[in-house]
């Protein structure tokens, strides 16, 4: 069985020489009959036909032969262009030609595959640099930026592409650390996004691309995880101070409590004592019951500190800001009106609304609006400046958040305070607990977002909240 396969892909593989040789012979046979016109005879017509068959003959021969080259030069042309739909189209030229299409096509199938598996490695890896959370810039020596993932374009809320130069609208600070970036190099930078300071780590690495040097620069957010590690700093403090504290006031305000029902029960003073006895008497009284009240107010006052470490988790919900802004001012409206205290309330636009826990925004938002009220009318009865007004609103930012702003117009914010004021145990009241900023703060944490304070235009504070 295997002899006659031989001889079958024998003939198969002559058939192409066989036609090209059949070709040739009728060509020398035209050729060799306008010799013989041209010499013996004066058929000059028959001799012109014969002599154009042979031309034609001559250019069929020559087709026929360079078929398979036209096929590979046009399949190279088509892999060059990354065109591999395309076929080896031999016809019956035999066995020869046969296996060099079969070897062709599988190249080009080797090559479709690996096309693939790059262009599905390609596709990985964009999805992979598109949703990794750190922000991916890359400028080349042109000084081009370019935005590689959705991290960079929510950080910078920019298009895929701009000017080194246009870096400058976060900061000049923050433009000059990614200008000076160096491949290798960590360093931290800061940049202020909807009044937010926000700190970013800052690295480089130098590679080369399509022929031209490229930064490339990662920019980590860390404000969240320095957020986190301070409150927790101060939780930890709290805890301890508030368990120690709780621990030796415990004891002294029950003796106290004691002292001081016991000193009310004291019969009065004997006759013979004098005015002298009855005065003593009440001193003791008098102090007892200051040293009692004192310590019910340290009690209360180390209660209200427990309620930074013991803030439940929050359950978000979403929260229309008209119906919730609504109820803040009926809340609000008689207390304030006896009090003088005028609340303007702005109403949000339509739809606006928050993915929050709402028990906990309350604690922020009303502290933040009882702060601003007691500033105005301590303003208002020490200066007499106009009543005293408080402003709340809600928007959009230019980046897409929603702010929700709280604004006075009392004596405004000392700048010398910065951040201070959001630190727990801090205030300028003078019968202040300093816990009503640093939950307003940490409720905002907790939440995502930020809070921040600074001069309300026209006069007085203004807190944002940024979510």
């Amino acid at each position: 069985m295997i002899a006659p396969a031989a001889a079958r892909g024998g003939g198969a593989r002559a058939s192409f020489g066989v036609q090209l040789m059949l070709r040739v012979a009728m060509l020398f046979a035209l050729l060799v009959l306008v010799a013989y016109l041209l010499a013996a005879t004066h058929f000059y017509a028959v001799t012109l036909v014969v002599a154009v068959l042979a031309a034609a003959q001559a250019g069929a021969v020559l087709r026929f032969a360079n078929r398979a080259n036209r096929e590979l030069a046009r399949l190279l042309t088509a892999i060059r262009h990354d065109d591999f739909s395309q076929g080896f189209a031999i016809g019956h030229l035999g066995g020869t030609f046969t296996e060099l299409k079969a070897s062709f096509e599988d190249v080009t199938r080797h090559f479709r595959e690996t096309r693939m598996e790059k262009e599905a490695q390609r596709r990985y890896l964009e999805a992979l640099v598109e949703h990794v959370p750190v922000a991916i810039l890359a400028v080349d020596e042109a000084e081009q930026v370019s935005l590689l993932n959705s991290a960079a374009r929510r950080l910078l809320d920019a298009s895929a592409a701009m000017t080194l130069d246009g870096l400058h609208r976060y900061g000049a600070s923050f433009q000059r650390d990614v200008a000076q970036s160096r491949s290798g190099h960590r360093s931290l930078t800061r940049t202020e996004l909807d009044g937010v300071q926000r700190h970013l780590v800052l690295s480089t690495t130098q590679l080369r691309a399509g022929g031209a040097n490229l930064r490339l620069i990662t920019l980590q957010d860390i404000q969240a995880e320095l957020d986190w590690n301070e409150l927790s700093a101060w939780q930890d403090m709290a805890r301890v101070l508030t368990h120690e504290i709780m621990n030796a006031l415990t004891p002294i305000a029950s003796l106290a409590r004691t002292a001081d029902e016991l000193v009310a029960e004291l019969p009065p003073p004997a006759p013979h004592a004098g005015p002298a006895g009855e005065e003593l008497m009440g001193d003791l009284r008098d102090a007892v019951r200051t040293l009692a009240k004192r310590s019910d107010s340290l009690m209360r006052f180390v209660r209200n500190y427990r309620e930074l470490t013991q803030m439940p988790p929050p359950a978000m919900a979403p929260l229309g800001l008209s119906e919730y802004f609504r109820r803040l001012a009926q809340l609000f409206a008689a207390e304030w009106q006896k009090r003088g205290v005028v609340l303007h309330v702005v109403p949000p636009a339509e739809g606006l609304a928050l993915h929050a826990d709402e028990s906990l925004l309350d604690q922020a938002i009303i502290n933040l609006l009882r702060n601003a009220a007691d500033a105005a009318l301590s303003t208002a009865l020490s200066t007499g400046k106009p009543a005293p007004q408080v402003w709340l609103e809600a928007r959009h930012s230019d980046r897409g958040r929603t702010i929700i702003e709280i604004s006075d117009n009392g004596a405004g914010l000392d700048e010398e305070l910065g951040e201070k004021i959001f630190l727990p145990f801090f205030t300028t009241k003078a019968d202040g607990s300093g816990i009503g900023l640093a939950l307003a703060r940490q409720v905002m944490l907790v939440h995502q977002g930020a809070i921040t304070a600074g001069p309300r235009p026209g006069g007085g504070a203004r807190f944002r909240l940024t979510f």
